[in-house]
């Protein structure tokens, strides 16, 4: 039987950028094969069932296989260094090939010693880090859920709540003309007066949980050639937003504050909340007791859970910290804590989730 630290060496030593998939649904599926699963492989990746003899609640497991771009400063190889004495490194292997790989490495071991009551259900979706996330349709495959874990980095803590994002450009426009000459609007400087107001700019309403709204410049784009003031310059802004806020009172506020132009990417991900009187919230803290309950700061494929009225929480190894950086890397034994917990918390949150007067 395969091990859970080969699925995850595996899993972030196939290139998976976002866009560029296939190679790591195919070794996904390799994995699941390997694990007496039995996947439903698409273009948008893979889902796979453990089912108990008896009836019960269904479980999903949910997390992207895709990464962005690896990008420079990496000491040691991205696509999966060997791994040291106490560390594996490599590019994704926090965010989020951790979480995939312990939950292929729980559903192997539910697949051979067999679930007490209900069943899991596994989505490992692509596009979580782009503009396309197939886990919505993923989801319309699946059919009921009682609950759902979302595998993202969060050291196995236990996230009942976390924050919203709107991916916006910003458009600043001005005059085009040889620099010698220029007397009108520069888009550059139009752009870096709004970009200013913004860093200042501070939302009134505080989340008590998830603090305040954050914007942040991510991309800028402008020039045209040397010796040329610009017509446009453009800016992305990642917007975390909080629940005191919906996106479009977000947006009026943007209107109200710059004179560029303003333009949705994306808004699907909503901020979300889980109850802490919630089943499912108790059943994790049963399972992890050891895990403290907070708001996450990080947005992610939890909204779409959310979307279905599906309560969920977010729980997976690695330090968020960590994330997309050049160095990424996990602790192997923070990985077989996080293996260990998601077995725990199959089991542990079935049984809470079919009888929940018994706890």
């Amino acid at each position: 039987m395969i091990e859970p630290l080969e699925i995850l060496t595996r899993l972030v030593r196939t290139p998976s950028e976002t866009g560029a998939e296939a190679e790591i649904i195919r070794e996904t599926a390799a994995l699941c094969e390997a694990l007496d699963l039995r996947p439903e492989v698409s273009p948008d990746g893979l889902v796979f069932r453990v089912e108990s003899e008896v009836g019960g609640p269904t479980l999903l497991f949910c997390s992207h296989l895709d990464t962005i771009a690896a990008g420079e400063g990496w000491a040691r190889s991205p696509v999966g260094a060997p791994a040291s004495e106490t560390h594996l490194y490599g590019h994704g292997v926090v965010d989020a090939k951790a979480s995939c790989a312990a939950i292929l490495a729980t559903f192997g071991f539910y697949a051979r010693g067999g679930l007490p009551r209900g069943q899991i259900v596994g989505a490992l979706s692509i596009g979580g880090e782009g503009n396309d996330p197939s886990l919505p349709r993923l989801l319309r495959t699946i059919g009921h859920l009682d609950g759902g874990i979302v595998g993202e980095p969060t050291q196995m803590q236990i996230a009942a709540s976390q924050v919203g994002l709107m991916m916006v450009e910003l458009t600043a426009r001005g005059e085009r003309s040889h620099v010698s000459r220029a007397s009108g609007e520069n888009a550059i400087h139009a752009l870096l007066r709004d970009l200013q107001t913004l860093r200042d700019l501070r939302f009134q309403r505080r989340d008590e949980k998830q603090g305040r709204v954050k914007i942040t410049p991510t991309r800028l784009v402008a020039g045209v050639a040397d010796s040329v003031t610009p017509p446009t310059a453009h800016a992305l802004l990642d917007i975390r937003v909080t629940q005191q806020y919906d996106h479009e009172e977000v947006l009026e506020i943007l209107r109200g504050a710059v004179a560029s132009e303003l333009r949705v990417l994306s808004d699907r991900w909503s901020p979300c909340e889980t109850p802490e009187s919630e089943p499912l919230v108790v059943a994790a803290r049963a399972a992890l007791p050891d895990a403290r309950v907070y708001a996450s700061d990080e947005s992610g494929d939890w909204a779409f859970l959310e979307e279905l009225n599906v309560p969920a929480i977010k729980v997976g190894p690695g330090n968020p910290a960590l994330a997309h950086g050049a160095g990424e890397r996990i602790a192997l034994e923070a990985f077989e804590r996080g293996v260990v917990g998601y077995i725990r918390l199959a089991k542990t949150c079935l049984m809470r989730l079919d009888s929940p007067d018994d706890y």
